[in-house]
């Protein structure tokens, strides 16, 4: 294993950096995976209403969007790299990153606008988020390999930053739905909820980002530029000359092309208009995020990489059969009982769908803590081929995959949701929505006209929702997994060779 035989360096990770580097990634996911990229949509449903035309026309923007953010992620690196401050050249980044994201998240749950203005202040409002969110995005990230130059600890790094990060994910998965949808909405209605929401989630952010921006202490060598630009020509050479990368990539990629933005259509059409229960369902995927992030050092060194992989596919596949089977056989009516405290009624069948699901968010959260390893380690694969390290590009390669697979899956569910049909019932949602902000219907009246809507879908389209939720993950962690399995070569044992040759090289 790399981690038993790796040379402690004299350069080692202190608390400082590890604990206030990885808190600032709590507020980061908490706007961004959890708030924007998580919800944005949830909001645009159920509080716009727009028709089929300008439905298409913001899906199209939105697409556009997140395609021109992958691939900014180069540009911003050079401009990173080329930045010289007395504060480095990392944080005046991760500080204006952090000022514009906030104005952009905050402006985009807080407006009251509909139909073709909404959908020209949305396209103005996502591509500036993708500009700003990357200046803070790569900025931050590009911290870690001067961190943490030790593998032991670019693991603990890693792994606590994705914890923190998962935190962040995870308060909103939590609170958003409880307080947005259903009884518990803040002032009756999810337009006013909003708007709060985010105001509150970029106050934490700004908090949390300024906690890494005055903790974390860097070395004044790195401090100045590397002098390593990265050039469109280099991006390519990279991936032309070092194929470890390139299939790694595919299988990260692969393993990002599943709509869980759908899950919350299902969830409200199968079980009814109240976000506690979409809570409950990202309270046992979380569970197992935190589990994994916890003992993922201990897993490093008992398993190898690929049997962690096999591990995440088995429990990807059975989480996804048993959604599926329990769907059809158990009755909807079977054992039911009332959550006080949220005024949300609970059945056998949902209580057991969302156990089923834990072994999904396992698989996840498993598949990405091995996949950012091995994409890390073909740096050192690639200084073994070109004697060239090419950090810059090998390290923003994450950035750009979750980026590029978020525009594909946002595509994909989008054009799903416009194929099938879900706008003839969400915009009567968000109609009701509107009213109850402007106090013209009571929550109560809302939400009873909202039952009687969500009453009348037609059982095809939960079903439809329910093969979208279940096979695709199923068939893109298992090309995944081929992919790795045939292809990766660089194994823990092959790991420690290529390290140990590239010390021998150096002396």
């Amino acid at each position: 294993m790399e981690n038993s035989i790796a040379k402690p360096s004299s350069n080692r990770l202190s608390k400082r950096n590890l604990w206030t580097f990885s808190i600032g990634c709590i507020g980061r996911d908490m706007i961004c995976t959890g708030l924007f990229n998580g919800q944005l949509l949830n909001y645009v449903y159920f509080t716009k209403q727009l028709t089929a035309s300008q439905l298409g026309v913001l899906t199209v923007l939105m697409t556009l969007a997140k395609v021109f953010d992958a691939f900014n992620d180069p540009i911003m690196g050079n401009i990173i790299d080329a930045t010289h401050t007395k504060w480095g050249k990392f944080k005046p980044w991760i500080f204006i990153g952090m000022l514009g994201t906030s104005a952009v998240v905050a402006a985009s749950f807080s407006n009251t606008l509909q139909g073709w203005s909404y959908v020209v202040f949305f396209g103005i409002m996502y591509f500036i988020y993708s500009i700003v969110f990357t200046m803070n995005d790569i900025a931050y990230w590009g911290m870690i390999p001067s961190l943490a130059k030790n593998p032991d600890d670019r693991n603990r790094l890693s792994s606590l930053t994705a914890l923190c990060a998962n935190i962040g994910a995870g308060v909103c998965g939590i609170f958003v739905p409880i307080l947005t949808t259903g009884s518990l909405a803040l002032n009756g209605s999810a337009v006013y909820a909003y708007m709060i929401i985010s105001i509150i989630f970029v106050s934490l952010f700004l908090i949390l980002q300024s906690v890494t921006l005055v903790g974390v202490k860097e070395e004044p060598e790195l401090r100045a530029s590397s002098g390593n630009r990265v050039s469109l020509k280099q991006i390519v050479d990279v991936f032309k000359n070092n194929d470890q990368l390139r299939w790694i990539s595919l299988v990260f990629l692969a393993t990002r092309l599943v709509p869980g933005a759908t899950l919350t259509m299902f969830i409200y059409f199968e079980f009814g208009y109240n976000g506690t229960l979409l809570t409950l369902f990202y309270v046992f995927s979380g569970l197992a995020t935190v589990i994994i992030n916890i003992f993922y050092p201990m897993l490093n060194k008992k398993l190898t990489r690929q049997q962690l992989l096999r591990l995440g596919l088995i429990s990807q596949i059975v989480g996804n059969v048993l959604l599926f089977l329990i769907f059809f056989l158990v009755p909807n009516d079977t054992f039911s009982f009332v959550i006080p405290i949220f005024n949300a009624r609970v059945t056998l069948k949902f209580i057991l769908m969302a156990i089923a699901y834990f072994f999904c968010g396992f698989a996840s959260t498993s598949y990405y803590m091995v996949l950012v390893v091995c994409i890390a380690n073909t740096t050192e694969y690639n200084e073994l081929l070109t004697g060239e390290r090419n950090e810059g590009v090998i390290f923003a390669t994450r950035a750009f995959l979750v980026k590029l697979g978020n525009a594909i899956t946002t595509l994909f569910v989008m054009l799903f949701y416009i194929i099938i049909g879900i706008r003839d019932t969400t915009d009567k949602i968000a109609e009701l929505e509107q009213a109850a902000n402007l106090g013209a219907i009571s929550s109560e009246a809302k939400l009873s006209q909202i039952t009687q809507i969500i009453s009348q879908v037609p059982t095809s389209k939960t079903v439809g929702l329910l093969l979208v939720i279940t096979l695709t993950p199923i068939v893109f962690f298992t090309i995944g997994y081929t992919i790795f399995k045939k292809k990766f070569r660089i194994s823990e044992e092959y790991y420690n060779e290529i390290t140990a040759e590239l010390e021998e090289r150096r002396k």
